[in-house]
Parts: C-alpha cells; sequence; structure tokens
C-alpha cells in the first residue's frame, strides 16, 4: 500500500527513539500532512491548527525516550493531537462566555468540541482502518490502484501520473474519484481521522 506505517516503521521508528533527527524528520513529514487536515476540521484557522500541530510534535520528540517500539504512532499522534484540539477548542468556549458572541460559532463550538471528545484515536481504530485501506486497495483494478497509490500515498500530482501512466488527466482524475468513492463508503465510521485521504 505505497508508504503506509509498517513499510518504514519499525527501522525509523527505532532510530528516532534513539534521537536521530533525520528518523524524525521521516515521521514528521509523513504525519504533518495527515495531522494537520484533521485538526483543520476542528479549528477554521490555519495558523491555529499549525500551532496545534506543531505542539503536537513537539511533545512527540520530547517523548520520544518514553514510548516503546510497540506504540502505535498513528494513535499516539492523533490522540495528542485531539486531546491539545480540545483543550483549545475549550479554551475558546470560556474566552466566548466571557466576551459573548454570536449563537452560531458558539454551536458549532459545541458540536465540535463534543465530536472530538467522543472520537476514538485508540491503536485499534487505527489497525482497523489499515486493515480496511489494504482490503479496498485489493478490491480496486490493478489501473485505479496504481493511481491512487501514486496520488495518495507517493503524493503525485494528476499531471505527473497521466505523464508517467501515458493516459490524460481526465482519466488519473476518473480513476482517483472512483476510488475515493469507495474509500468513503467503507471508511464512513472514521472520516474524521481520514481527512488528508479525500484531499487532493
Amino acid at each position: 500500500m505505497g508508504e503506509n506505517m509498517s513499510e518504514f516503521s519499525h527501522e525509523i521508528i527505532q532510530q528516532f527513539f534513539k534521537g536521530d533527527e533525520p528518523s524524525f524528520k521521516v515521521i514528521f513529514n509523513f504525519f504533518y500532512p495527515r495531522i494537520f487536515h484533521f485538526v483543520r476540521e476542528y479549528i477554521q484557522k490555519d495558523d491555529l491548527a499549525e500551532n496545534v500541530v506543531q505542539d503536537t510534535f513537539l511533545i512527540l520528540w520530547n517523548n520520544r525516550t518514553n514510548l516503546s517500539e510497540e506504540t502505535n504512532l498513528n494513535a499516539w499522534l492523533y490522540t495528542v493531537a485531539r486531546n491539545h484540539c480540545l483543550k483549545r477548542l475549550r479554551d475558546d468556549k470560556a474566552k466566548k462566555n466571557l466576551f459573548s458572541s454570536d449563537s452560531h460559532s458558539d454551536l458549532e463550538l459545541e458540536m465540535n468540541i463534543e465530536a472530538l471528545a467522543g472520537l476514538d484515536t485508540s491503536e485499534l481504530t487505527f489497525t482497523e482502518i489499515e486493515r480496511i485501506i489494504e482490503d479496498t486497495m485489493d478490491g480496486l483494478s490493478p489501473q485505479c490502484r496504481k493511481i491512487f497509490e501514486m496520488s495518495r500515498f507517493s503524493n503525485k500530482k494528476n499531471r505527473e501520473i497521466a505523464e508517467e501512466l501515458n493516459i490524460s488527466v481526465k482519466a488519473v482524475e476518473g480513476q482517483i474519484t472512483k476510488a475515493l468513492k469507495i474509500f468513503r463508503i467503507n471508511l464512513r465510521e472514521y472520516l474524521p481521522l481520514l481527512s488528508w485521504l479525500f484531499i487532493g
């Protein structure tokens, strides 16, 4: 499944636990867009969302010696990010109570807090997500799978994929749309954790 957690995890994570900065950069680059899009679902301003994500990675770096090889980094990072989001939203709510604002944004804030508080970011959840992604990939046609892997797991642009496979950009877009429809159905219970997958 392209560059997923299990492929780079063991060696990179072992090095990271020893304080190896290049390994931390690999982990950072892999997870940053995923965590950012997740946080951005609940915190509507880019700069505030970025602060939460930066804090999440700072905590990861500071805790590198306390984690074990069995740590599921997906679950760990999303849990830290979720807790930071909740803290930020609850702080905002407290401020809004002091300086009352319009009821629409109050309601949205309340709903975001409730949704986040009820979100399961456990290791079991991410194991299940990875299993569903693998199964869904296996069910795609070879061409559709290849295009989707290149787009979502190798971060290639549609134009690059089209040139590499000698097909039209429209054909690439069509295959990605087809795959995303299937993923949206199969992963419907986990969509808040997978914003990165659905953003082109």
